[in-house]
């Protein structure tokens, strides 16, 4: 019995030798395994924002499952301060996912090598890789990594935050299928431990300046902290698909709730107000917690628009006549709800249209136009869109509909409005004339009051006054007062194709003219106009203002500069305006 208990006992000692033998050499694997490195953006510690001096000013109390950073070394104190507020939680592995910026490749890549920072070599977590690799869901490629900043931008950070802390790098194309994202944060969810951290490597708002990017900001961080799956790929950030993993996974975690949040830009952190091409940043933690409910709803105003005559000839020349005003890489135009433009004409190939001087008939491809810069509803209700009679309406609805893109203020009472749905509020479009077509104003009034009982806002665009009139007409002011008083929440007017002020009536803006948007008129007046943003978020109501120029036919924003002191000047009667901006 005794020398039965004994092989026993040789045999769980001649076991658990093999066990320990193989994870010995397991381990010694993972380390032969790195043929290579990579290296940190910045090898000199002077580049890290004071990272070694700086004391963490909000250390995050709770778990922190997951974070968005930025990678803009602009920012490094920033960065800083986002790692050493979760010092004290000292995760095993940090999933970095970030962008494939140069498109090297496609959909999602993986890196197995160290990286050298500063502070030493940060390790990645092979075993982690390895099972990522192994499920299909990444490709380990080390070519794009020798340049993707995406990653080497906080692997100084991380080591030195959290000097045994291992990393598992992935960049992501933004042409990765959602499947193959939903199945990456899945994986991510199944083999991660609970003291893992999700970080997406992320930039906001590019290419604008501190008054865009602010504008495109709130609809971004809304969007990101209501876990808006629908809406995160519309947004103007340069990593969608790293941000959707990211919050999908988070998602699985229970992690819903924003527990730190900051929103600031190139323009703020530098002190350079007047940049032109700014980048924004978010920093923001999620922890165990409800999301943020999402009642944002953004819209971008423009006024009359025409493409007869020379914006026919630029476009004759393949010019695209949005292509000053929607800036580098479109982004002006992107991560919004709603662009809506005063459409003056049809969009019809009938040669059945009136004669007279001015009479406008647009190419059927204008609707394409339309659709690939984002404009997606246009107001119907002005002195052209019956130019070519009944025909040329119903040609314009057809085309637009191809893309569907949306339109109001059509002749009768019923068609004069649409009824759009954004984060479960109902937002009303509703088109008049004062022109030619023949609805009494009080047909209206009862209108607008019977569809605020069901609705949440209604936006009214409105075709009036005098042409080339930069002032109000009483019959103007007397109409928008009677609209707000019956219910109406904001006004945009449009027709006398010159800018015409703002004014604040019991708390609600009236936009009297906006001016051209695009057109081919020839005075200094007629050649300058205002974009106009607008946030509803419940109660608040946040406006923006974007003036431009037009130079032949296309509008151009202002600088900065130009845009401030138009904005002083126009908004000189109302109380709190900051910048080009105000606030009801």
């Amino acid at each position: 019995m005794k020398w039965i208990n004994l092989i026993f006992i040789l045999l769980i000692i001649g076991f658990g030798s093999t066990f320990l033998i193989y994870n010995y050499y397991q381990e010694k694997t993972d380390i032969i395994e790195y043929s290579g490195n990579h290296t940190a953006f910045y090898q000199s510690k002077k580049f890290y924002g004071g990272l070694e001096i700086i004391e963490p000013d909000n250390i995050a109390q709770e778990k922190v499952y997951g974070g968005i950073v930025s990678h803009h070394m602009l920012v490094s104190s920033e960065i800083a301060n986002f790692f050493l507020n979760l010092k004290e939680q000292n995760p095993k592995t940090i999933v970095i996912l970030g962008p494939n910026h140069y498109g090297l490749g496609s959909n999602l890549f993986i890196s197995k090598y160290p990286f050298k920072t500063p502070w030493g070599l940060l390790e990645p977590d092979l075993n982690i890789i390895n099972r990522l690799i192994q499920a299909g869901y990444v490709e380990n490629q080390e070519k794009p990594f020798e340049i993707e900043h995406s990653i080497s931008s906080l692997v100084g950070f991380i080591k030195y935050v959290f000097p045994n802390t291992k990393i598992v790098p992935i960049i992501l194309s933004g042409s990765t299928p959602k499947d193959q994202l939903d199945k990456l944060a899945g994986e991510l969810d199944k083999i991660l431990s609970n003291d893992a951290l999700v970080i997406s490597s992320v930039d906001f708002s590019h290419h604008l300046n501190r008054i865009a990017s602010d504008f495109h900001d709130k609809k971004s961080i809304s969007v990101i902290s209501s876990f808006d799956f629908n809406n995160i790929f519309n947004l103007e950030i340069d990593s969608p698909s790293s941000i959707y993993v990211l919050l999908k996974y988070l998602k699985k975690r229970n992690a819903l709730k924003t527990s730190y949040l900051i929103n600031t830009n190139a323009a703020d952190h530098s002190g350079v107000m007047d940049m032109e091409d700014v980048t924004s940043y978010v920093f923001q933690y999620f922890i165990k917690g409800f999301k943020k409910n999402n009642s944002n709803i953004t819209l971008l105003n423009f006024g009359d628009t025409m493409f007869n005559r020379g914006v026919e000839d630029i476009l004759d020349q393949d010019i695209d006549p949005f292509e000053y005003i929607k800036g580098i890489e479109g982004n002006f135009l992107k991560g919004i709800d709603y662009i809506s433009l005063n459409l003056e004409g049809p969009i019809t190939d009938t040669r059945q249209c009136q004669k007279k001087d001015n009479n406008f008939k647009f190419d059927p491809e204008i609707s394409g136009l339309l659709n690939k810069n984002n404009i997606n509803i246009v107001n119907l209700a002005n002195n052209h869109i019956f130019d070519c009679y009944e025909q040329g309406i119903e040609n314009t609805k057809k085309y637009l509909d191809v893309f569907g893109i949306d339109y109001f203020g059509q002749a009768d009472l019923s068609s004069s409005y649409v009824i759009k749905e954004v984060n479960r509020k109902k937002i009303v479009f509703l088109g008049i004339d004062q022109t030619i077509m023949p609805i009494a104003m009080n047909q209206f009034y009862d209108l607008i009051k019977r569809l605020k009982e069901d609705n949440d806002y209604i936006v009214v665009n409105i075709h009036w006054g005098y042409e080339y009139s930069s002032s109000p007409s009483i019959m103007q002011k007397q109409t928008a007062h009677n609209l707000i008083d019956n219910g109406a929440d904001v006004i945009i007017g449009h027709h006398p194709h010159v800018i015409q002020p703002v004014e604040i009536y019991e708390n609600k803006a009236i936009f009297y003219s906006l001016g051209n948007f695009i057109f081919d008129m020839k005075t200094e007046e007629t050649n300058q106009g205002i974009g106009v943003g607008i946030i509803f978020d419940k109660d608040n109501y946040s406006f923006y203002l974007f003036p431009y120029e037009i130079i032949n036919s296309q509008p151009k924003l202002f600088s900065y500069n130009r845009s401030i002191s138009f904005c002083n000047q126009f908004f000189k009667n109302i109380i709190n305006f900051n910048d080009c901006s105000f606030s009801l």
